[in-house]
């Protein structure tokens, strides 16, 4: 089975809708992991995704989660903005991709999502690695939401797993602190969304917070960035949007029904190589009144 991109037929009756919670784990299921087989690899860790905030903490636990001052600048650039695409056009597209490498996604993608990545390929910075590409069609009614939360984050987290991290009472944390202040330029990402009525929201001047170092999810994150109110904008219809990996923004629930097609292109040195198939629930919406 191939793990990177999936054709299908998009219809009313086969879109997948799950109860919403409110709980989805960004960036990594929060659930201990079945462990690696022997004969795997050890994955390789680059600067730009190593919790390196996790070396100042022994494995014994002693040490308790310190707390710094995290600012978060929230690059958000509107780099292009596309014709705006039929309804017929985005339901008819027919692929899903998944940490799809930037040529083999132009090779097996829709004419729209073609379209775009084109589009997207001569806006890439070029100074990472590797080039991946997400992206889903979906249909909502008003209230359904693209993903299992609403809270705000950031894409591209560091997430630390093992011996250091259960010590300190975890399966997963997100070393926030080597994010944003180890000064390892983060991943770069380009956003497209093909209609408004289900818009991701960013925030759009810079943010500065007292966070953990170290976090198990972006709950207090969220309660943090909805005190302060930060400036924030929803994404346009058929724009190409410029973030990374220090740029806050959720997902909102629609404000009417229709199909959206969702891309991200990912800079990144990280090489990603996908053991089991998530494909298959990408394109699920979530519906609050299940």
């Amino acid at each position: 089975m191939n793990f990177t991109h999936l054709r299908q037929v998009h219809t009313l009756d086969t879109q997948p809708i799950a109860p919403f919670t409110g709980e989805g784990a960004y960036h990594g299921s929060t659930r201990k992991r079945t462990p690696r087989p022997a004969s795997a690899p050890a994955p390789v860790v680059v600067e730009e995704m190593r919790a390196s905030t996790l070396d100042a903490y022994p494995l014994d636990g002693s040490r308790p989660i310190a707390d710094f001052e995290a600012t978060f600048p929230n690059l958000y650039v509107v780099e292009r903005v596309l014709p705006v695409p039929t309804q017929e056009e985005v339901r008819t597209d027919g692929v899903t991709l998944c940490w799809c490498p930037l040529a083999e996604a132009i090779e097996e993608a829709g004419p729209l999502t073609r379209r775009v990545l084109e589009a997207m390929k001569g806006l890439l910075v070029g100074d990472k690695r590797f080039v991946y590409i997400d992206s889903k069609i979906q249909y909502f009614e008003p209230g359904d939401v693209p993903v299992d939360s609403e809270h705000w984050h950031v894409d591209g987290s560091i997430v630390a797993r093992g011996p250091a991290v259960e010590a300190l009472g975890h399966n997963l944390l997100h070393d926030m602190k080597a994010r944003l202040a180890s000064g390892v330029v983060s991943p770069r990402y380009l956003a497209y969304q093909s209609s408004a009525h289900c818009a991701t929201v960013f925030a759009t001047s810079p943010v500065t917070m007292t966070l953990p170092e170290l976090i198990p999810d972006f709950n207090g994150l969220d309660a943090h960035l909805r005190a302060l109110s930060p400036a924030c904008v929803a994404q346009p219809a058929a724009s190409i949007v410029r973030t990374d990996g220090l740029s806050l923004h959720r997902a909102q629930a629609a404000t009417g029904a229709g199909w959206r097609l969702w891309i991200r292109a990912v800079e990144t040195d990280r090489e990603v190589q996908l053991d089991s198939s998530i494909i298959e629930c990408y394109a699920t919406v979530f519906r609050p009144s299940l």
